[in-house]
């Protein structure tokens, strides 16, 4: 099947109009389904399904094992402690703190804080751990910045959090007749701040920053300048359509998004160094024949000649990739599936991104070089003097 999809005599350079064609359509059906996001959570912010590790938020962690946490009983212990976690009690108490002597004295302010913006909401549930640490994870934002720059209404609200939970976990039939000391420790919570998240972003776009131009280097080093340009947009390319397919299938985004888009410009590459490096051979040769060759057709028969290689290592990863977003948790999937998007679309890339607009570089170039050239002759040809006979 794969020598028959070789062997079809297609243009591939010449046909950049056409390739573009699938990725504009991807990325405008995210930036619909964006508006679709923003309009039903009425948050632009949710737009991009941003996880706490960007957004800031706050994580409580009950460890349950896998004892009480079990198939049958799942559902129940989520509803329970999701309850307990947005009720709107925790939300007054919050706002009454922020308007106390206490909260003034310790922090030198006073805080007008409305207790519908107090009050949590889950926006992620996980499970972690396995056997005796067993635990449901829930995630939700911290209270807004606009009230609580310094995270310290956060805390507060965790701890009345944990407080709740405990409660609920003890009208059970399971923990009714646990000390109250061990439900607690069974609970843990956390934070991540505005300021950090911030910071996460800032290095992740210098980390990948700083990764797309090593590759132009490395690239323009043992390649040539076009080949170095036509890559670098291919890894954009594959980078752009990693991010509109998680928008489409509302993904979070966290630190585990930035891995993957570290692994696929890593392996991205791999496939179009593969392509460019047999074009290279293949220019070598047709140039001991003669100083003209038919560009164009060495690039489409470099594409067709490493097609087979990429498609059976785009597959062989992509085997490993899935079993691991089937099989994984909502942790591993948060990874593997944009991964999963990066194979597809730098195997795409690589095919026929990269080739066309190497073709389009160079021969913009060559006629470049061309007109310069006729214009100098002209230049040449020119009497020097208007009186000058021809």
């Amino acid at each position: 099947m794969l020598e028959k999809l070789k062997n079809i005599n297609f243009k591939i350079s010449k046909n950049i109009k056409y390739w573009i064609i699938a990725p504009l359509a991807v990325v405008l059906l995210a930036a619909i389904m964006f508006g679709i996001f923003a309009g039903v959570y009425k948050d632009v912010n949710k737009g991009m399904n941003i996880g706490i590790d960007f957004a800031g938020g706050s994580l409580v962690t009950v460890t349950l094992g896998n004892e009480v946490l079990t198939s049958d009983t799942y559902n129940s212990y989520e509803k329970l402690i999701k309850e307990a976690i947005e009720n709107s009690e925790i939300g007054e108490k919050v706002s009454a703190y922020a308007k106390t002597d206490e909260y003034k004295d310790r922090y030198n302010k006073t805080l007008d804080v409305p207790a519908n913006a107090a009050t949590a909401k889950v926006t992620y549930t996980q499970t972690s751990g396995k056997d005796a640490d067993y635990a449901i994870v829930f995630k939700y934002d911290n209270v807004s910045k606009t009230y609580d720059e310094d995270n310290t209404l956060s805390t507060y609200r965790n701890d009345l959090i944990k407080e709740y939970i405990v409660k609920a976990l003890m009208t059970t039939d399971q923990y009714k007749n646990v000390d109250i000391d061990n439900v607690e420790d069974m609970i843990s919570t956390s934070n991540i701040g505005a300021t950090a998240s911030a910071e996460l972003i800032k290095t992740a776009l210098i980390c990948l920053a700083v990764s797309l131009a090593i590759i132009l280097v490395y690239i323009i080093v043992r390649f040539q300048i076009w080949s170095g340009i036509a890559a670098v947009v291919a890894l954009a390319h594959d980078v752009a359509i990693l991010v509109a397919l998680t928008i489409i299938f509302h993904i979070q985004v966290n630190s585990s998004f930035v891995a993957a888009i570290i692994t696929i410009v890593a392996y991205s590459i791999n496939n179009t160094i593969v392509v460019f490096d047999r074009l290279r051979e293949n220019i070598k040769n047709a140039k001991k024949l003669g100083p003209k060759f038919d560009e164009a057709g060495l690039i489409d028969a470099s594409v067709k000649q490493t097609f087979t290689r990429s498609v059976n290592s785009t597959l062989t990863t992509m085997v490993t990739i899935v079993l691991f977003a089937i099989f994984g948790s909502a942790t591993v999937n948060e990874f593997a599936l944009p991964v999963v998007f990066g194979l597809l679309a730098g195997f795409y890339s690589s095919m026929f991104i990269a080739p066309s607009l190497y073709y389009v570089l160079s021969q913009a170039w060559t006629k470049h070089k061309e007109e310069k050239k006729n214009k100098a002759k002209e230049q040449t040809s020119k009497p020097k003097y208007a009186g000058a006979k021809q």
